[in-house]
Protein backbone atom coordinates (compact mmCIF):
# COMPACT_ATOMS: atom_id res chain seq x y z
CA UNK A 1 0.00 0.00 0.00
CA UNK A 2 1.65 3.44 -0.80
CA UNK A 3 -0.57 5.05 1.86
CA UNK A 4 -2.92 6.96 -0.35
CA UNK A 5 -6.57 6.52 1.39
CA UNK A 6 -9.36 5.39 0.33
CA UNK A 7 -12.71 6.21 1.97
CA UNK A 8 -15.67 3.86 1.45
CA UNK A 9 -19.22 5.34 2.63
CA UNK A 10 -22.48 3.37 2.30
CA UNK A 11 -25.05 3.19 4.92
CA UNK A 12 -25.13 -0.67 4.14
CA UNK A 13 -23.52 -1.99 6.94
CA UNK A 14 -23.18 -5.42 5.71
CA UNK A 15 -22.08 -3.87 2.18
CA UNK A 16 -19.70 -1.79 3.82
CA UNK A 17 -17.99 -4.70 6.03
CA UNK A 18 -17.94 -6.95 2.69
CA UNK A 19 -15.70 -3.59 1.11
CA UNK A 20 -13.52 -3.48 3.62
CA UNK A 21 -12.60 -7.15 4.03
CA UNK A 22 -11.85 -7.26 0.29
CA UNK A 23 -9.77 -4.17 0.04
CA UNK A 24 -8.23 -3.94 3.17
CA UNK A 25 -4.92 -6.07 1.67
CA UNK A 26 -5.09 -3.95 -1.26
CA UNK A 27 -5.45 -0.24 0.07
CA UNK A 28 -5.21 1.74 3.10
CA UNK A 29 -9.23 2.00 3.70
CA UNK A 30 -11.17 4.08 6.28
CA UNK A 31 -15.25 3.27 6.12
CA UNK A 32 -18.19 5.55 7.38
CA UNK A 33 -21.52 4.80 7.20
CA UNK A 34 -22.99 8.54 5.89
CA UNK A 35 -22.67 11.45 4.10
CA UNK A 36 -21.73 14.20 6.61
CA UNK A 37 -19.74 11.39 8.38
CA UNK A 38 -17.71 11.20 4.88
CA UNK A 39 -17.53 15.13 4.54
CA UNK A 40 -16.48 15.26 8.11
CA UNK A 41 -13.69 12.52 7.68
CA UNK A 42 -12.09 14.24 4.49
CA UNK A 43 -12.23 18.01 5.98
CA UNK A 44 -10.35 16.54 8.90
CA UNK A 45 -7.89 14.85 6.74
CA UNK A 46 -7.02 18.02 4.66
CA UNK A 47 -6.41 19.74 8.13
CA UNK A 48 -3.87 17.35 8.40
CA UNK A 49 -2.62 17.83 5.89
CA UNK A 50 -3.27 14.04 4.31
CA UNK A 51 -6.27 14.12 1.87
CA UNK A 52 -8.21 11.35 0.98
CA UNK A 53 -6.98 10.10 -1.92
CA UNK A 54 -10.38 8.51 -3.33
CA UNK A 55 -14.01 8.10 -2.37
CA UNK A 56 -16.12 5.23 -2.80
CA UNK A 57 -19.73 6.54 -2.17
CA UNK A 58 -23.35 4.93 -2.76
CA UNK A 59 -25.63 7.04 -4.50
CA UNK A 60 -28.69 6.69 -2.14
CA UNK A 61 -28.39 7.01 1.24
CA UNK A 62 -30.53 9.04 4.28
CA UNK A 63 -29.47 12.53 5.09
CA UNK A 64 -26.91 13.49 2.47
CA UNK A 65 -27.03 11.51 -0.79
CA UNK A 66 -24.15 10.15 -2.68
CA UNK A 67 -24.19 12.82 -5.31
CA UNK A 68 -24.47 15.80 -2.67
CA UNK A 69 -21.65 14.20 -0.90
CA UNK A 70 -19.14 13.71 -3.37
CA UNK A 71 -19.72 17.47 -3.75
CA UNK A 72 -19.40 18.84 -0.46
CA UNK A 73 -15.90 16.54 -0.49
CA UNK A 74 -14.86 18.21 -3.92
CA UNK A 75 -15.70 21.79 -2.38
CA UNK A 76 -12.98 21.23 0.43
CA UNK A 77 -10.73 18.71 -1.09
CA UNK A 78 -10.06 19.09 -4.93
CA UNK A 79 -7.85 16.06 -5.15
CA UNK A 80 -10.07 13.77 -3.99
CA UNK A 81 -11.38 11.29 -6.93
CA UNK A 82 -14.78 10.57 -6.13
CA UNK A 83 -16.41 6.66 -7.21
CA UNK A 84 -20.33 6.44 -7.31
CA UNK A 85 -22.05 3.38 -6.51
CA UNK A 86 -25.57 3.20 -8.06
CA UNK A 87 -28.45 0.95 -9.23
CA UNK A 88 -29.02 0.18 -12.88
CA UNK A 89 -32.01 3.24 -12.28
CA UNK A 90 -29.59 5.81 -11.61
CA UNK A 91 -27.30 5.10 -14.35
CA UNK A 92 -28.22 8.13 -15.89
CA UNK A 93 -27.66 10.27 -12.82
CA UNK A 94 -24.26 9.06 -12.44
CA UNK A 95 -22.90 9.44 -16.47
CA UNK A 96 -24.87 13.53 -16.38
CA UNK A 97 -22.94 13.79 -13.46
CA UNK A 98 -19.42 12.47 -14.93
CA UNK A 99 -20.27 14.67 -18.39
CA UNK A 100 -20.26 17.92 -15.63
CA UNK A 101 -17.20 16.54 -14.31
CA UNK A 102 -17.84 16.11 -10.65
CA UNK A 103 -17.69 11.79 -10.74
CA UNK A 104 -14.62 10.20 -11.97
CA UNK A 105 -16.44 6.87 -12.26
CA UNK A 106 -19.80 5.06 -11.56
CA UNK A 107 -20.67 1.10 -10.92
CA UNK A 108 -24.01 -0.70 -11.08
CA UNK A 109 -24.84 -2.82 -8.37
CA UNK A 110 -24.29 -5.58 -8.27
CA UNK A 111 -20.74 -4.95 -9.18
CA UNK A 112 -17.84 -7.23 -9.60
CA UNK A 113 -15.26 -6.26 -6.92
CA UNK A 114 -12.41 -7.04 -9.31
CA UNK A 115 -13.66 -4.09 -11.83
CA UNK A 116 -14.20 -1.74 -8.65
CA UNK A 117 -10.87 -2.44 -7.65
CA UNK A 118 -9.41 -1.29 -10.71
CA UNK A 119 -11.58 1.89 -10.88
CA UNK A 120 -9.67 2.34 -7.59
CA UNK A 121 -6.12 2.02 -8.66
CA UNK A 122 -7.00 4.10 -11.82
CA UNK A 123 -8.53 7.03 -9.05
CA UNK A 124 -5.47 7.06 -7.30
CA UNK A 125 -3.92 7.61 -10.63
CA UNK A 126 -5.48 10.68 -10.82
CA UNK A 127 -5.51 11.96 -7.27
CA UNK A 128 -1.78 11.88 -7.99
CA UNK A 129 -1.65 13.57 -11.41
CA UNK A 130 -4.24 16.25 -9.49
CA UNK A 131 -1.59 16.83 -6.75
CA UNK A 132 1.24 17.09 -9.18
CA UNK A 133 -1.09 19.52 -11.22
CA UNK A 134 -1.62 20.86 -8.04
CA UNK A 135 2.08 21.31 -6.53
CA UNK A 136 2.91 22.65 -10.58
CA UNK A 137 -0.21 25.04 -10.01
CA UNK A 138 1.87 26.33 -6.89
CA UNK A 139 5.10 26.56 -8.46
CA UNK A 140 4.34 28.51 -11.13
CA UNK A 141 2.39 31.23 -8.61
CA UNK A 142 5.77 31.35 -6.52
CA UNK A 143 7.53 31.59 -9.56
CA UNK A 144 4.93 35.01 -10.65
CA UNK A 145 5.54 36.45 -7.33
CA UNK A 146 8.86 36.32 -7.44
CA UNK A 147 9.23 37.71 -10.90
CA UNK A 148 6.85 40.71 -9.24
CA UNK A 149 8.80 40.86 -6.29
CA UNK A 150 12.91 40.13 -7.52
CA UNK A 151 15.30 43.45 -8.01
CA UNK A 152 16.92 41.19 -10.88
CA UNK A 153 16.21 41.52 -14.68
CA UNK A 154 14.35 37.70 -14.17
CA UNK A 155 12.81 36.65 -17.38
CA UNK A 156 10.93 32.97 -18.36
CA UNK A 157 11.00 32.26 -22.13
CA UNK A 158 8.87 30.05 -24.27
CA UNK A 159 10.58 30.03 -27.91
CA UNK A 160 7.68 28.44 -29.55
CA UNK A 161 5.88 31.35 -29.72
CA UNK A 162 8.38 33.56 -29.05
CA UNK A 163 6.77 34.95 -25.21
CA UNK A 164 8.64 35.87 -22.56
CA UNK A 165 7.41 36.82 -19.04
CA UNK A 166 9.89 39.48 -17.47
CA UNK A 167 10.39 40.85 -13.84
CA UNK A 168 9.32 44.24 -13.17
CA UNK A 169 12.86 44.46 -12.21
CA UNK A 170 14.05 43.87 -15.62
CA UNK A 171 12.24 46.61 -16.92
CA UNK A 172 13.41 49.04 -14.09
CA UNK A 173 17.36 48.14 -14.85
CA UNK A 174 16.33 49.51 -18.40
CA UNK A 175 14.45 52.62 -17.23
CA UNK A 176 11.47 51.49 -18.35
CA UNK A 177 7.99 51.56 -17.12
CA UNK A 178 6.27 47.59 -17.29
CA UNK A 179 4.53 47.31 -20.11
CA UNK A 180 3.10 44.18 -19.31
CA UNK A 181 4.40 40.80 -17.60
CA UNK A 182 4.24 39.00 -20.66
CA UNK A 183 5.66 40.11 -23.59
CA UNK A 184 7.98 39.26 -26.55
CA UNK A 185 11.08 38.10 -27.03
CA UNK A 186 11.69 41.12 -29.24
CA UNK A 187 11.21 43.43 -26.45
CA UNK A 188 14.79 42.06 -25.27
CA UNK A 189 16.55 41.57 -29.05
CA UNK A 190 15.20 44.74 -30.19
CA UNK A 191 17.33 46.58 -27.61
CA UNK A 192 20.76 44.80 -28.34
CA UNK A 193 23.45 46.82 -29.62
CA UNK A 194 23.55 45.83 -33.36
CA UNK A 195 27.84 45.01 -32.59
CA UNK A 196 26.64 42.57 -29.99
CA UNK A 197 23.61 40.83 -32.03
CA UNK A 198 25.80 38.02 -33.69
CA UNK A 199 27.41 36.62 -30.42
CA UNK A 200 24.29 36.73 -28.35
CA UNK A 201 22.12 35.15 -31.45
CA UNK A 202 25.02 32.12 -31.82
CA UNK A 203 25.01 31.85 -27.91
CA UNK A 204 21.12 31.01 -27.99
CA UNK A 205 21.26 29.16 -30.86
CA UNK A 206 24.20 26.79 -28.84
CA UNK A 207 21.44 26.87 -25.76
CA UNK A 208 18.71 25.58 -28.11
CA UNK A 209 20.84 23.56 -29.90
CA UNK A 210 22.06 21.69 -26.67
CA UNK A 211 25.56 22.21 -27.75
CA UNK A 212 26.12 24.31 -24.38
CA UNK A 213 24.40 23.57 -21.36
CA UNK A 214 24.52 27.33 -19.64
CA UNK A 215 23.61 30.62 -21.79
CA UNK A 216 26.16 33.62 -20.74
CA UNK A 217 26.64 36.25 -23.41
CA UNK A 218 27.89 40.08 -22.25
CA UNK A 219 26.10 42.52 -24.06
CA UNK A 220 25.13 45.70 -24.29
CA UNK A 221 20.83 46.86 -24.18
CA UNK A 222 19.70 50.59 -24.75
CA UNK A 223 18.22 51.74 -21.71
CA UNK A 224 14.78 54.14 -21.46
CA UNK A 225 17.21 57.20 -22.35
CA UNK A 226 18.67 56.20 -25.35
CA UNK A 227 21.89 55.18 -23.93
CA UNK A 228 23.75 51.99 -23.98
CA UNK A 229 24.31 49.94 -20.70
CA UNK A 230 25.99 46.67 -20.73
CA UNK A 231 24.38 43.35 -19.17
CA UNK A 232 25.41 39.57 -18.61
CA UNK A 233 22.39 37.49 -19.77
CA UNK A 234 22.82 34.03 -17.93
CA UNK A 235 20.31 31.40 -18.30
CA UNK A 236 19.39 27.72 -18.73
CA UNK A 237 16.45 25.44 -20.42
CA UNK A 238 14.17 24.28 -18.32
CA UNK A 239 12.12 22.01 -20.23
CA UNK A 240 12.92 20.22 -23.87
CA UNK A 241 10.34 18.51 -25.85
CA UNK A 242 10.77 14.59 -27.31
CA UNK A 243 12.71 16.16 -30.34
CA UNK A 244 15.49 18.14 -27.59
CA UNK A 245 13.84 21.57 -28.81
CA UNK A 246 14.39 23.55 -25.86
CA UNK A 247 10.38 24.26 -24.51
CA UNK A 248 11.10 26.67 -21.43
CA UNK A 249 13.97 28.95 -20.82
CA UNK A 250 14.70 30.81 -17.75
CA UNK A 251 17.59 33.65 -16.73
CA UNK A 252 18.21 36.45 -15.62
CA UNK A 253 20.19 40.45 -16.87
CA UNK A 254 22.76 41.59 -14.29
CA UNK A 255 23.29 45.06 -14.98
CA UNK A 256 27.43 45.31 -15.36
CA UNK A 257 28.08 48.39 -16.71
CA UNK A 258 30.11 49.77 -13.81
CA UNK A 259 32.36 47.26 -14.08
CA UNK A 260 32.62 47.36 -17.83
CA UNK A 261 33.35 50.78 -17.10
CA UNK A 262 36.13 49.65 -14.67
CA UNK A 263 37.83 47.18 -16.94
CA UNK A 264 37.90 50.18 -19.50
CA UNK A 265 39.63 52.64 -17.15
CA UNK A 266 42.25 49.82 -16.42
CA UNK A 267 42.52 48.97 -19.69
CA UNK A 268 43.61 52.33 -20.76
CA UNK A 269 45.53 52.83 -17.72
CA UNK A 270 47.59 49.85 -18.47
CA UNK A 271 47.85 51.23 -22.03
CA UNK A 272 49.01 54.25 -20.92
CA UNK A 273 51.60 52.93 -18.32
CA UNK A 274 52.67 50.42 -21.55
CA UNK A 275 53.48 53.79 -23.67
CA UNK A 276 55.20 55.11 -20.90
CA UNK A 277 57.83 52.19 -20.58
CA UNK A 278 58.13 51.78 -24.10
CA UNK A 279 58.10 55.76 -25.19
CA UNK A 280 60.71 58.64 -25.32
CA UNK A 281 58.96 61.33 -22.87
CA UNK A 282 60.36 63.91 -24.41
CA UNK A 283 60.30 63.43 -28.39
CA UNK A 284 56.97 60.48 -28.25
CA UNK A 285 59.51 58.49 -30.03
CA UNK A 286 60.10 54.80 -29.02
CA UNK A 287 62.88 54.28 -26.86
CA UNK A 288 65.95 52.11 -26.55
CA UNK A 289 64.01 49.06 -25.13
CA UNK A 290 61.18 49.38 -27.56
CA UNK A 291 63.42 50.03 -30.90
CA UNK A 292 66.14 46.73 -29.75
CA UNK A 293 62.52 44.28 -29.43
CA UNK A 294 61.38 45.43 -32.69
CA UNK A 295 64.59 45.25 -34.17
CA UNK A 296 64.66 41.17 -32.92
CA UNK A 297 61.11 41.20 -34.54
CA UNK A 298 62.61 42.10 -37.86
CA UNK A 299 65.16 39.87 -37.79
CA UNK A 300 63.09 36.87 -37.25
CA UNK A 301 61.13 37.98 -40.40
CA UNK A 302 64.40 38.29 -42.37
CA UNK A 303 65.19 34.95 -41.26
CA UNK A 304 61.70 33.53 -42.08
CA UNK A 305 61.09 35.18 -45.82
CA UNK A 306 64.68 36.05 -46.53
CA UNK A 307 64.08 39.45 -47.00
CA UNK A 308 66.74 42.97 -45.98
CA UNK A 309 66.04 45.10 -43.20
CA UNK A 310 68.59 48.23 -42.58
CA UNK A 311 69.60 49.66 -39.55
CA UNK A 312 70.33 53.42 -39.37
CA UNK A 313 72.08 55.17 -37.12
CA UNK A 314 71.19 59.31 -36.37
CA UNK A 315 73.97 61.38 -34.17
CA UNK A 316 73.20 65.29 -33.62
CA UNK A 317 76.76 66.65 -34.83
CA UNK A 318 77.69 69.15 -32.45
CA UNK A 319 74.80 68.69 -29.95
CA UNK A 320 76.77 70.13 -26.83
CA UNK A 321 76.80 73.07 -28.58
CA UNK A 322 73.33 73.44 -28.39
CA UNK A 323 72.92 72.81 -24.52
CA UNK A 324 76.21 74.93 -24.21
CA UNK A 325 75.25 78.25 -25.83
CA UNK A 326 71.30 77.92 -25.20
CA UNK A 327 70.61 75.91 -22.50
CA UNK A 328 68.78 72.93 -22.10
CA UNK A 329 65.44 73.98 -22.85
CA UNK A 330 67.02 75.18 -26.15
CA UNK A 331 68.59 71.43 -26.38
CA UNK A 332 64.63 69.52 -25.63
CA UNK A 333 63.66 71.85 -28.27
CA UNK A 334 66.26 70.95 -30.48
CA UNK A 335 65.74 67.12 -30.36
CA UNK A 336 62.09 67.59 -30.71
CA UNK A 337 61.86 69.25 -33.57
CA UNK A 338 64.98 67.33 -35.03
CA UNK A 339 62.90 63.64 -34.49
CA UNK A 340 59.46 65.30 -36.04
CA UNK A 341 61.70 66.27 -39.36
CA UNK A 342 63.34 62.78 -39.60
CA UNK A 343 59.54 61.39 -38.84
CA UNK A 344 58.36 63.51 -41.88
CA UNK A 345 60.65 61.98 -44.25
CA UNK A 346 60.14 58.35 -43.59
CA UNK A 347 58.04 55.78 -44.27
CA UNK A 348 54.91 54.50 -42.31
CA UNK A 349 56.35 51.50 -41.82
CA UNK A 350 59.75 52.81 -40.73
CA UNK A 351 60.63 52.95 -37.08
CA UNK A 352 61.99 55.95 -35.35
CA UNK A 353 63.62 55.81 -32.04
CA UNK A 354 66.10 57.60 -29.22
CA UNK A 355 68.49 55.84 -28.09
CA UNK A 356 69.41 57.94 -25.55
CA UNK A 357 70.76 61.54 -25.49
CA UNK A 358 71.64 63.05 -29.27
CA UNK A 359 71.59 59.49 -30.34
CA UNK A 360 68.86 58.02 -32.37
CA UNK A 361 68.31 55.20 -35.11
CA UNK A 362 65.66 53.65 -37.69
CA UNK A 363 64.43 50.52 -38.57
CA UNK A 364 63.91 50.18 -42.10
CA UNK A 365 62.42 47.14 -43.29
CA UNK A 366 62.50 45.89 -47.48
CA UNK A 367 65.90 47.72 -47.35
CA UNK A 368 69.69 46.75 -48.52
CA UNK A 369 72.42 48.79 -47.45
CA UNK A 370 72.15 50.59 -50.81
CA UNK A 371 68.65 51.46 -50.51
CA UNK A 372 68.72 52.12 -46.97
CA UNK A 373 72.07 54.61 -47.70
CA UNK A 374 69.53 56.51 -50.23
CA UNK A 375 67.22 57.37 -47.30
CA UNK A 376 69.46 58.29 -44.95
CA UNK A 377 70.74 60.54 -47.52
CA UNK A 378 67.01 62.13 -47.82
CA UNK A 379 67.04 62.51 -43.88
CA UNK A 380 70.32 64.96 -44.00
CA UNK A 381 69.57 66.75 -46.80
CA UNK A 382 66.29 67.34 -44.76
CA UNK A 383 67.81 68.32 -42.24
CA UNK A 384 70.15 70.17 -43.35
CA UNK A 385 67.76 72.48 -45.27
CA UNK A 386 65.37 72.76 -41.98
CA UNK A 387 66.11 75.38 -39.15
CA UNK A 388 65.24 74.75 -35.46
CA UNK A 389 63.09 77.56 -33.62
CA UNK A 390 63.93 78.09 -30.52
CA UNK A 391 61.12 79.57 -27.98
CA UNK A 392 63.34 82.74 -27.72
CA UNK A 393 62.34 83.40 -32.18
CA UNK A 394 66.18 82.22 -32.71
CA UNK A 395 66.90 79.85 -35.63
CA UNK A 396 69.24 77.12 -35.07
CA UNK A 397 70.64 75.00 -37.96
CA UNK A 398 72.07 71.86 -37.44
CA UNK A 399 73.54 68.61 -39.25
CA UNK A 400 73.87 64.62 -38.15
CA UNK A 401 75.89 61.87 -39.07
CA UNK A 402 74.37 58.67 -40.14
CA UNK A 403 75.77 55.04 -40.12
CA UNK A 404 73.72 52.20 -42.06
CA UNK A 405 73.94 48.48 -42.25
CA UNK A 406 71.71 45.52 -43.26
CA UNK A 407 71.04 42.45 -42.57
CA UNK A 408 70.07 39.58 -45.28
CA UNK A 409 69.94 35.83 -43.97
CA UNK A 410 68.65 36.58 -40.26
CA UNK A 411 71.64 34.80 -38.76
CA UNK A 412 72.76 38.04 -37.48
CA UNK A 413 71.52 39.18 -34.56
CA UNK A 414 69.46 42.67 -34.38
CA UNK A 415 72.26 43.80 -31.41
CA UNK A 416 75.18 42.72 -34.47
CA UNK A 417 73.20 45.02 -36.99
CA UNK A 418 73.36 48.11 -34.53
CA UNK A 419 77.09 47.52 -33.65
CA UNK A 420 77.52 47.64 -37.71
CA UNK A 421 75.74 50.99 -38.28
CA UNK A 422 77.05 52.32 -35.38
CA UNK A 423 80.85 51.34 -36.21
CA UNK A 424 79.50 53.04 -39.59
CA UNK A 425 78.04 56.04 -37.71
CA UNK A 426 81.75 56.66 -35.90
CA UNK A 427 83.28 56.43 -39.56
CA UNK A 428 80.83 59.17 -40.68
CA UNK A 429 82.43 61.45 -37.36
CA UNK A 430 85.53 60.91 -38.29
CA UNK A 431 85.25 61.68 -41.88
CA UNK A 432 83.65 65.04 -40.97
CA UNK A 433 80.37 64.60 -40.25
CA UNK A 434 77.26 65.48 -41.62
CA UNK A 435 77.44 62.45 -43.75
CA UNK A 436 75.92 59.02 -44.68
CA UNK A 437 77.98 55.65 -44.10
CA UNK A 438 77.70 52.53 -45.25
CA UNK A 439 79.07 49.36 -42.75
CA UNK A 440 82.23 48.59 -44.65
CA UNK A 441 82.89 51.23 -46.30
CA UNK A 442 85.28 54.21 -45.90
CA UNK A 443 83.06 56.63 -47.44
Amino acid sequence: MSGERVLLVDDDPRLLAGLSRQFNDLFDCVAVTSGKAAIDCVRQAVLEGAPIAVVVCDMHMPGIDGIETLHQIHECSPTTVPIILTGDADAHTAVAAINRGSIFRFFTKPFDSSQLADGIIAGLQQHRLFLAGRRMEENEERWRLALEAVGDGVWDWTPQNGQVVYSKGWWQMLALAPIATTRSINDWLDRVHPEDTPLLADSVARLINQEDVILRCEHRLQSGDGSYRWFLARGSVLSRGPDGKALRIIGTHVDINERHRIEELLRQRTEELSLLATTDSLTGLINRRRFLDILEEERKRVERYQRPVAVVMIDIDHFKRVNDQFGHAAGDTTLQQFAQIMRNNLRKSDQLGRLGGEEFAAILPECDDVAAAVVAETLRQALEAAEITLADGHLLKITASFGVAASWNGQETGAWALRQADDALYTAKQNGRNQVIRAGTKC
